[in-house]
This record gives C-alpha cells, structure tokens and sequence, in this order.
C-alpha cells in the first residue's frame, strides 16, 4: 500500500510540474536546441534532436540496442520481478557496460519526478510498456517508442542518429546466422528445441511470440510440437512434462534460489526425456534469453547456440 502511495506521489509531482512548465508558457513538444530531425514511429512523427546527448531509456530493448550503437544513456529503468535475488540491478549481460548510468526504477514504474530532474533531450522505450504513459513522458522529452522485436534496433538507431552503425551491426548479426546455419548442416532441420522457464510455482512453455522464439525462428532451428505456435508462452503442470521434450532444452530461472528446477528435475517423467536421457539441458541466462529483446542478447543467445549445438554436440 505505502509502495503503490509513493509511486503516486511521484506520478503526481512530476505531472505537477510540467503542468508548471505548460502553464508559463512553455511548449507542448520540448525544445530541440539543434534543430530537429522527423522520425516515424510507432505512435506517429516525433521531432528528435540531431545529436542526442541526454539519452534516457525507460526499457530493457532500448538500453541493449542503445548500448550496442555505441551510445551510453544516462539513465534506465531495470527489468526482472522482486524475487530474484539481484532484484534492482541492470541486466547480468550488460553489467561491464552500465557502470554509472542513473537507475531510475522498474521498466514497469519509472521515477519520472527523476527522469524530469535529469533534463533528457530523448527518451527511448516500448509500446507494450509506456503506450499509456506517452504523451507525458513527451512533455518531457522527444519520445520513441518501438513495437517489435524486428523494428527495434532500426528505429532506435534512427532516433539516436546510428542508421549505418545499426546497418553493420545487423549485417553482422545475419553473417553468424549463416555460419550456424553452415556448421549445423543437416542437423539444423532436424534439432528441435525447447524452452523452458522455471518459476518459483509454474513452468512455462516459450513459444514463437518470445524473443528468444523470434531469433530460434530466425536462425531456423524447429520447435517441438507443444512450443510450435504462434504465443509467447504456456503454463504447465507436473503431468505435461512430455511436452518439454525437444531434442535440446534450453532453460533459465527467475530465481535460482527459489525455483522450480528441482521439483522437475527429480521427477520420475522429467528422466524419461529424451533429451534429458542425451544430456542435452543447458541452463541459460534469464536476463538474455527473456528480458534481452536487442542485438547484444540476441548475440548471447546465439553464443548459447554456438556453443551447445556447435562446439560441443552430443
């Protein structure tokens, strides 16, 4: 209650004082000290500055491609749920490249009295996370916001003024696409992986609507019949082990100190897998593999790729 009170009171603050900048007459679309560039974008044209210098992105998305572009913002939000242990932090994948940027509170609850304080000249995020909140986080600063996993990158980089560098970055991406592809050969139509999540309480299923679903698609590798479909994920119980199955399984946690890989694993139907029977369980990053969605995690899952499937196949 007392959490939900304060979050409020910062909400409020900080719409009371761009109500403040309104009413003095200041302008309903901020500034652009350099002159501006128009960018189509998920919620229309925004007016973005040439050179942004005061980037502050509000989701994990943008902090990865951000980062991968070669700019650091001065400010995110961090992702994840309050039972990890390392609730709070920026993701493990990023940690070497995060060092000083400003926290600003969950991707779900920015501070935005502390994203005002900060003067950003671009703000950069999601539909899914910040639609509702738009046209206030646009009192503040040009805001951009993407919609899929397939239009993140090259519109980030456009708003950030990075198009070539976001080009090569893509160009090399596909480059080691085509080289697991290559070293696969015929086993590349024939591996079937599965996904799975470990939770403190459930299982889910990743299907093909999960980013790490987007890039096994992209890379070309199928999926196993119950993970086939065209949604993020399913919930299952102890009974649908089977439908874990694949010729690989990929897994990662929200907690691994509170979760339910052990029930699992102990279980007499998880030891009649197939892969499992292969040894053929990875454990994988959570924070790649789910939270990830840009080119840097994208990467990391393809290193998973590389080096489960390619340097050391059963």
């Amino acid at each position: 209650m007392l959490k939900g009170f304060r979050h409020l009171r910062r909400v409020l603050l900080a719409v009371f004082a761009l109500v403040l900048v309104v009413a003095c007459g200041g302008p309903s679309q901020p500034v652009i000290p350099e002159g501006g560039r128009t960018l189509a974008t998920a919620m229309g044209e925004v007016i973005v500055p040439q050179s942004p210098q005061r980037v502050v992105v509000l989701a994990q998305s943008a902090l990865d491609n951000a980062l991968a572009l070669g700019v650091k913002p001065i400010a995110s939000t961090y992702a994840g749920f309050p039972q990890r242990a390392d609730y709070g932090n920026f993701p493990d994948y990023l940690m070497d490249k995060t060092e000083g940027m400003a926290n600003i509170g969950h991707a779900s609850q920015p501070n935005l009295e502390a994203i005002l304080a900060l003067q950003p000249d671009l703000i950069l995020s999601n539909v899914d996370d910040h639609r509702a909140s738009y046209d206030l986080l646009s009192q503040i600063a040009p805001t951009v916001l993407v919609e899929t996993h397939a239009d993140a990158l090259s519109t980030y980089a456009a708003a950030l003024g990075k198009t070539e560098q976001s080009e090569v970055l893509i160009q090399a991406f596909q480059a080691r696409i085509q080289d697991f592809r290559q070293q696969m050969g015929d086993r590349l139509n024939t591996t079937e992986v599965s996904v799975l999540r470990f939770r403190p309480n459930q299982v889910r299923l990743y299907m093909k609507d999960s980013f790490c679903g987007y890039l096994l698609e992209q890379v070309g590798l199928p999926r196993p019949p119950s993970q086939d479909k065209d949604k993020l994920y399913e919930t299952v119980s102890l009974e649908a082990i089977p439908a874990m199955d694949g010729d690989v399984i990929f897994y990662f946690q929200d907690n691994p100190q509170n979760s339910m890989v052990e029930k699992v694993t102990t279980h007499p139907l998880w030891k009649q897998l197939n892969a499992v029977q292969q040894g053929r369980v990875y454990p994988v990053s959570f924070d790649a593999w789910f939270l990830g969605n840009g080119i840097l995690a994208a990467n990391a899952v393809l290193d998973d790729l590389f080096k489960y499937l390619i340097d050391a196949p059963v």
